[in-house]
């Protein structure tokens, strides 16, 4: 008998040793599976961001396109009759000069317009071996003018051991020049007597060997929760702004493969353009002439 519930117990106790295993495993078999949810959860809402991301982008592209095609209607008849205006004029009448720059900036930003719309509808970036600074010249050379009439001092600094990049120019004027906007537009909102001053300036960066553009301006700045949304399409701090400019200058650095970063303080506001240079064994393979 006392054999028999030596048996009985050893019974029991197997049993309740199987279950406790049992349980075990099957605790490490929910912890498996939730951790399996939890990334695709995880995987999901990446999914969704992307979506919308994506949403926005096409939101962002629709309305750019509609607003361009708005703004080139008005533009190409003031051009036409511009140009009009310029065929018919004696040229030594002391109004020609100025519509001869009225006829040349219409021409600017009936191009630009034109460039603009390419843009919009996903133009293939055309790369070639291009050279960052004469982008910047190009770029501040067309916003000279408005540099003046709103009594904006500006600076260069321009480091000429810079590699060429591999990129788009026209793209890449687009960015330079949308940020020197950008720039006024803040400088414009100081104060009677404040100081307004820009500093564009390039530098070469020997560890990431990528150039360097540098937009500094001494505005009143953007608030600190404001700056991660900067690049958001439709986001704007200003009333009348779209929010466009700066997604789609991201957007362009991007398919660059560079970056674009903002800093700012009650001080002013810096943006930094950072875009690949050319390794000196791929130039003969990859860019076969140079274009500026």
């Amino acid at each position: 008998m006392h054999a028999i519930f030596i048996a009985v117990d050893l019974i029991l106790v197997t049993v309740v040793v199987w279950f406790f295993i049992q349980n075990i495993r099957l605790n490490h078999a929910l912890k498996e599976k939730n951790l399996q949810l939890e990334a695709t959860i995880m995987e999901l809402k990446a999914a969704q961001v992307r979506l919308m991301e994506s949403g926005k982008k096409g939101a962002v592209a629709a309305l750019s396109a509609g607003l361009l095609h708005q703004i080139s209607q008005p533009i190409t008849a003031i051009h036409g009759f511009v140009r009009f205006m310029k065929k018919e004029m004696d040229i030594n009448s002391p109004f020609y000069k100025p519509v001869c720059v009225m006829d040349e900036q219409s021409f600017y930003i009936k191009d630009m317009l034109a460039n603009l719309m390419e843009l919009i509808r996903h133009r293939q970036i055309q790369k070639v071996q291009t050279n960052i600074n004469d982008v910047i010249y190009k770029s501040i050379n067309l916003l000279l003018d408005e540099l003046r009439i709103r009594r904006i001092g500006w600076d260069m600094q321009l480091d000429d051991q810079i590699p060429f990049i591999f990129g788009d120019p026209l793209h890449l004027q687009q960015v330079f020049m949308n940020l020197v906007v950008n720039a006024m537009e803040a400088l414009s909102e100081m104060p009677h007597g404040a100081p307004r001053t820009m500093l564009v300036s390039s530098k070469y960066e020997l560890d990431s060997h990528q150039a360097v553009v540098i937009f500094k301006d001494s505005g009143p700045g953007i608030a600190h929760e404001n700056q991660a949304k900067v690049f958001d399409p439709f986001f704007s701090t200003k009333p009348q702004g779209s929010g466009i400019g700066l997604a789609l200058c991201q957007d362009l650095v991007n398919e660059h493969g560079g970056t674009i970063r903002v800093d700012s303080d009650n001080e002013g506001t810096t943006f930094t353009v950072k875009l690949p240079c050319i390794r000196i064994e791929s130039v003969t393979q990859e860019v076969p002439h140079e274009a500026s």
